[in-house]
């Protein structure tokens, strides 16, 4: 074959013009993808049908590999915020700013900031948040920009806010020491040594108990200590209601204790608002079971630590005390077998027979006289065999005679152990009856002999 040129790619001594695997990578020209260029794993990453190996652009986004900061993937903007020289599709590190957190977590994903300050704790770093202290007020016109100051007071007008200026008045006298911290006084002259400076001192001590009449809570009644109960403003010694529940002092029953509807259980003058014992039964209402009711026993028949008094239901059955037929014995089902409305749990006598169910030998089934026929401790009443004989009453013949063979000669349903019309007659012993009975075993024997003879013929 023809090759003036002799070119042999692979040089494996077999010109291209007659090698049928030009770069002797194992895949014949006709199928490889880069045919002069070894590329066993035939990549094509943009599938364009020309192999990794031998495409200048890999990821078809009009960008030569050896420019492309995204080689392997479609980035035409070549877009790399940390400039880090990968652009940003293909950038695993996830640091868009490259600050060395990544986005996932960088609480300001597209602004350097490695310290992630954030003043108001709201998870937007402060280098990217417009309001660091969250106070409403945007940091570039916010005084404090890293204190919360929705109010942006600033006494000194020196562009800094109170709550962030050590100085609220710009004297030169930081707030902590300044006697007159919202006045400026750079001299801090205290000509009457209370503490106040002259320049904010009124110097006006009205009641004369050492408090000035501008921060004396009673201007005009002496209360060195300040008392101010109800926190109104108005000292106590002064304050017509101390507890500010709407009620004057002289008329409340808890004076300095809140208590507007003036609740006073046990009627002792004292408002159950500051009254330790309520219901005055001597029990302090936090360990007693009805604060409210009386209960000096404190008797909980149910132990569900509410007390009998103020429990509707005692027993703790279900069962309120009001329609309960045994209000401090539980019994769920309310049985009461007499109807007397007492029920058979707390009930001494359940068949009202006017004996105790101890001694009662029916105790459900009421017999006053007691009878006991076969003595077993079981009365007639409520024993199914009377007579112990082993037959049901219901089937016995004889039920308040042992007659355990059922024997019933007359056949009239009465056993004979109880038949008193044939124990009459045999007991008798009359002539006559013997008679009686000697013609009729006489007239059987004739009629069956007869039989039989009539029988043989």
């Amino acid at each position: 074959m023809p090759n003036p040129s002799q070119e042999d790619t692979d040089g494996d001594g077999i010109g291209d013009a007659c090698d049928t695997d030009d770069d002797n990578d194992g895949i014949d020209d006709g199928a490889d993808n880069c045919p002069l260029t070894s590329n066993t794993d035939q990549t094509d990453t943009d599938g364009d049908g020309t192999g990794d190996a031998c495409d200048t652009d890999d990821d078809e986004d009009g960008i030569d590999d050896g420019a492309d900061n995204c080689p392997l993937v479609n980035n035409p903007s070549q877009e790399d915020t940390d400039g880090d020289g990968l652009g940003d599709a293909c950038d695993t590190n996830n640091d868009s700013d490259g600050d060395g957190i990544d986005d996932g977590v960088d609480n300001c994903p597209a602004i350097a900031n490695p310290g992630q300050e954030d003043t108001d704790g709201d998870g937007i770093g402060d280098a990217c948040d417009s309001d660091d202290d969250n106070d409403g007020v945007n940091d570039g016109p916010d005084n404090c920009q890293l204190i919360s100051n929705a109010g942006q007071e600033d006494a000194d007008g020196d562009g800094s806010g109170d709550v962030c200026d050590n100085d609220d008045d710009n004297d030169s006298v930081e707030d902590g020491i300044d006697n007159c911290p919202l006045t400026s006084n750079p001299g801090q002259v205290d000509t009457d040594g209370d503490g106040v400076g002259d320049a904010c001192d009124s110097n006006t001590d009205s009641d004369g108990d050492g408090i000035d009449d501008s921060v004396d809570n009673c201007p005009a009644i002496p209360n060195t200590d300040q008392s101010d109960v109800d926190s109104d403003g108005i000292g106590d010694v002064c304050d017509n209601d101390n507890d500010n529940d709407g009620v004057d002092n002289d008329l409340d029953n808890c004076p300095v204790v809140s208590n507007p509807n003036q609740e006073d259980t046990d009627g002792d003058g004292l408002g159950d608002a500051c009254d330790n014992d309520d219901d005055n039964d001597t029990i302090d209402d936090t360990a007693d079971n009805c604060p409210v009711i009386p209960n000096q026993d404190q008797l909980d028949s149910d132990g569900d630590g509410i007390g009998d008094a103020c429990d509707t239901d005692d027993d703790n059955d279900g069962v309120d005390d009001g329609v309960d037929n045994c209000p401090v014995n539980s019994n769920e089902q309310q049985l009461d077998t007499d109807g007397d409305g007492v029920g058979d749990v707390c009930d001494a006598d359940d068949d009202n027979d006017g004996l105790d169910d101890g001694i009662d030998n029916c105790p459900l089934t009421s017999n006053p006289a007691q009878l006991d026929t076969d003595g077993d401790g079981l009365g007639n009443s409520c024993d199914t065999d009377d007579d112990d004989d082993g037959v049901l009453d219901s089937d016995d013949n004889c039920p308040l005679v042992v007659n355990v063979n059922q024997a019933d000669t007359d056949q009239d349903g009465m056993g004979d152990a109880c038949d008193n019309s044939l124990r009459t007659s045999v007991s008798g012993g009359s002539t006559s009856v013997i008679l009686l009975v000697l013609m009729m075993i006489g007239l059987i024997l004739r009629r069956s002999k007869r039989g039989y003879i009539n029988g043989a013929k």
